[in-house]
């Protein structure tokens, strides 16, 4: 599901309270008498350490309204100038390549140029394994892979972004991959870092112009004049539309490379590419969460199983619950996904998706559309239809590989860095891959389940809608 979100909020330090030296005593002595009780008063300890502590307090006060705290701070409490977590330097990224060492690093500090409130990238070592680096190898000689996005407001998220993007053209060769950004609008540097840091960082690059196509500011859209679904589904299609407007895109691209504006790796990106290469799968997604303590499972909406074509998770009722109960009447699935192993699902997103390019081709021609209305469709999400589309032009094979998890806000995307790196561990896993004798084998079901839970989008314009209040079972697709 399309989505985007703004920066956290920082709640500003409102000020010290302290204790004044108590004030001092008028009577009608002699001036002699009143000037030396004064000046005992202010020479005495007991009351100069209050004044100088005062003193002090209100400086750091002062001086605190005039800077910036940083957003990507773990640590609740900051006070902004005086105590920030962040250091006057980028971090450095010391990796066994200096020349990919320094170019991340100096790309950062370029982020930090034009974005100076920016956040530190969530993987800190963004780099590929040895083994991970074996793994993908034959990714290199089997075609071109087109990176497409809409998004807006991912100051945040951008130095993960810009490290995704530095290790793929690293690794896969900078004439394999293909860009397509559709931004706005934001009111952070989303818009800024993408023209001054990332397209020059692509030009020095040496990635060929005609292979990336970049709009920033779009104007903001008033969500009451729009159904959702139906605006959505532009935006997506007019990011998606140089793979079939552009003869050498058409031509040469491989794998169709989607993602929502979550935290991203690019070892999380070859996963998955490497999982719809090797098993043949038309769209391979991994999960996206809202939160994970306690879960949430974020594309409810549009994932449905292959078994049952039932929710991911039940919810009885009428609005999000936390997904405790995963896969809870598709056991192959659950078992699946609790051993991180790709299955097959009738649709999914997730915020990363990974789509073979020919169903978007003559002579199917399949897009991202809002339900047929007048031929009494139901009116699920434009990601759902899409894979349904798939479907019912022959690729039938959608699957989640659960190895790679995403989140749209920080704090989710540390925890679940930290969870997964103890399940992969507990699991066998090592060097950032699996053991050897892990099944990633799926055994595809060509038919699909007889019928889809739905969920329709009220047909009334606006961005906001409670989509649980009605549930339908539907045909597969609509002949």
């Amino acid at each position: 599901m399309l989505r985007s979100n703004s920066s956290p909020l920082f709640r500003p330090f409102k000020g010290v309270r302290s204790t004044s030296p108590p004030p001092l005593s008028h009577t009608h002595s002699h001036t002699h008498s009143h000037s030396q009780s004064r000046q005992s008063a202010f020479l005495n300890h007991n009351n100069r350490l209050p004044v100088i502590t005062s003193l002090i307090v209100g400086l750091l006060f002062l001086i605190s309204l005039f800077s910036h705290p940083d957003s990507s701070i773990s640590h609740k409490f900051q006070i902004p100038g005086i105590l920030p977590s962040k250091p006057s330097h980028p971090p450095i990224m010391q990796l066994i390549d200096p020349v990919l060492s320094s170019r991340l690093n100096s790309t950062y500090d370029q982020y930090l140029k034009h974005c100076p409130n920016g956040a530190l990238p969530i993987h800190s070592n963004p780099s590929l394994t040895n083994s991970q680096k074996l793994r993908y190898n034959t990714l290199k000689k089997k075609g071109k892979y087109m990176l497409v996005t809409n998004t807006r407001q991912i100051q945040d998220h951008l130095p993960d972004l810009l490290n995704t993007i530095i290790i793929l053209l690293d690794y896969l060769g900078y004439d394999q991959l293909y860009l397509s950004i559709l931004e706005g609008p934001s009111s952070d540097c989303t818009p800024q870092i993408i023209q001054n840091v990332l397209i020059p960082l692509l030009t020095s690059l040496g990635v060929p112009s005609d292979q990336v196509v970049i709009k920033t500011d779009e104007p903001k859209i008033h969500w009451s004049d729009h159904n959702r679904i139906e605006k959505i589904s532009e935006l997506r299609n007019r990011a998606l539309e140089p793979l079939w407007l552009n003869s050498n895109w058409k031509k040469g691209i491989r794998s169709v490379v989607f993602f929502n504006d979550v935290y991203l790796s690019a070892g999380d990106m070859l996963e998955l590419i490497y999982q719809h290469d090797k098993i043949g799968a038309s769209i391979t997604t991994g999960m996206d969460w809202w939160k994970k303590k306690p879960e949430y499972y974020y594309d409810i909406w549009v994932g449905r199983t292959i078994d049952k074509g039932d929710l991911f998770y039940p919810i009885d009722n009428p609005w999000w619950t936390p997904s405790s109960n995963l896969f809870h009447n598709s056991p192959n699935s659950k078992n699946k996904y609790n051993k991180l192993q790709p299955f097959q699902v009738y649709s999914s997103w997730n915020a990363l998706a990974i789509l073979s390019p020919e169903p978007f081709l003559p002579p199917y021609n399949v897009r991202f559309r809002r339900g047929a209305k007048e031929k009494g469709e139901c009116a699920a999400s434009e990601c759902t239809l899409v894979a349904s589309d798939y479907w019912k032009v022959g690729f039938r094979k959608v699957m989640v590989v659960p190895s790679v998890q995403l989140a749209y806000e920080r704090d989710v995307a540390s925890d679940i860095v930290d969870d997964l790196t103890k399940q992969k561990g507990d699991l066998g896993w090592i060097d950032g891959v699996p053991p050897e004798q892990s099944d990633d084998k799926v055994d595809w079901i060509n038919k699909p389940p007889e019928k889809v839970r739905c969920h329709p989008w009220p047909e009334t314009n606006g961005l906001s809608a409670n989509v649980w209040e009605e549930t339908r079972w539907v045909d597969p697709w609509l002949d």
